[in-house]
């Protein structure tokens, strides 16, 4: 019996390579909790859902807010679109100036050329839908937000972000307004999820730098926060004069030749629209004579009532937030006192 056990067991352990049963490798619901989100990931890298919940949220935001704020949520947009529309409407004096550019304004007046199209351009779609694009466009921002937190950081921290997006106040009553400040948060919201952040995932800076292009030419104060931000990303990258060659000046080049050929086609004549704000606001500093606020405004009272409650948290998170996110905090300090 010995002698037949010693001659069966390695018999029994050597397996048969050659008719050897191949076993159905099985894929368990358990562990392919990325692959069901990537499955169900939409066109802005986020699970459909929740892009349509935060799509609904801002629409339903447009809704209620029926008041004005100020009044360039029309004279720098809607009305400046339907004279490019229909001839017709006031102007005010910056755009006989040069000082404000039509890009912004083309994209209602597409949307006003359309309903006019169709004959649908009575009062109400003619002030509704805009609010309506802008506020989808807020939307986008929102969930680019809130995927640019998930990915430095963990989906818990971005919930509490996202949370705290919606419930900010300010972003409420603003962001379904069609104000050059609107659309110029919502292409900075875009930049910053393709900037390159330390430890983000970012190669290449060509979108980064075309969102803040396009901010630039919609209201080119948005220059100002970008400035650090940019300074900082030039300092830190390796190769400098790719970075200037192969990405800035491509989307400069393009970006600030579509502006330029826009304003020739509305103004009559070539125009410069961002040197022209620069020279009238900064180099000349006419813009006071319009009125000025104390040197202590924005830190006393303008950024203070702007993120209102979520101040505390602010705070908190300045002392408590990892080095590589000082540069945002740097760019921040920076805005507030530049525009003291």
């Amino acid at each position: 019996m010995e002698v037949i056990r010693s001659r069966a067991l390695p018999a029994l352990r050597r397996p048969n390579t050659a008719g050897s049963v191949q076993l159905r490798k099985r894929r368990s619901k358990l562990y392919s909790k990325d692959e069901q989100e990537a499955a169900g990931a939409g066109l802005v890298g986020e699970n459909i859902y929740f892009v349509l919940f935060t799509v609904i949220f801002r629409i339903v935001n447009c809704g209620f807010v029926q008041t004005s704020f100020v009044p360039d949520e029309y004279w720098q947009s809607l009305e400046v679109a339907h004279n490019m529309t229909f001839n017709y409407g006031y102007l005010t004096w910056e755009w006989n100036e040069g000082l404000r550019g039509f890009t912004y304004p083309l994209l209602f007046a597409i949307v006003y050329k359309l309903l006019y199209w169709i004959g649908k351009d009575d009062v109400f779609f003619l002030i509704w839908l805009p609010r309506l694009i802008q506020a989808v466009f807020s939307s986008m921002a929102d969930v680019k937000l809130y995927s640019l937190v998930r990915r430095m950081e963990n989906p818990n921290i971005a919930k509490w972000v996202y949370f705290c997006q919606l419930c900010s106040w300010f972003t409420w009553y603003c962001s379904s307004r069609t104000l050059t400040n609107t659309m110029e948060t919502v292409l900075g919201t875009l930049a910053l999820y393709y900037y390159p952040l330390e430890g983000s995932q970012t190669k290449n800076s060509t979108r980064y730098l075309l969102f803040v292009a396009l901010a630039f030419l919609v209201r080119p104060t948005a220059l100002i926060l970008w400035l650090p931000l940019l300074l900082y990303h030039f300092c830190k990258e390796q190769k400098k004069l790719d970075l200037i060659i192969h990405q800035c000046l491509p989307v400069g080049l393009f970006t600030l030749g579509g502006s330029v050929i826009i304003d020739w086609v509305y103004f009559g004549k070539w125009t410069v629209v961002q040197w022209n704000f620069l020279k009238f606001n900064v180099l000349q500093n006419i813009s006071t004579f319009y009125g000025s606020h104390p040197w202590h405004w924005y830190i006393t009272q303008g950024f203070p009532v702007i993120i209102g409650t979520h101040l505390p948290f602010f705070i908190h998170g300045c002392v408590v937030a990892p080095k590589r996110y000082r540069v945002l905090l740097v760019a921040i300090v920076w805005t507030v006192l530049i525009y003291r």
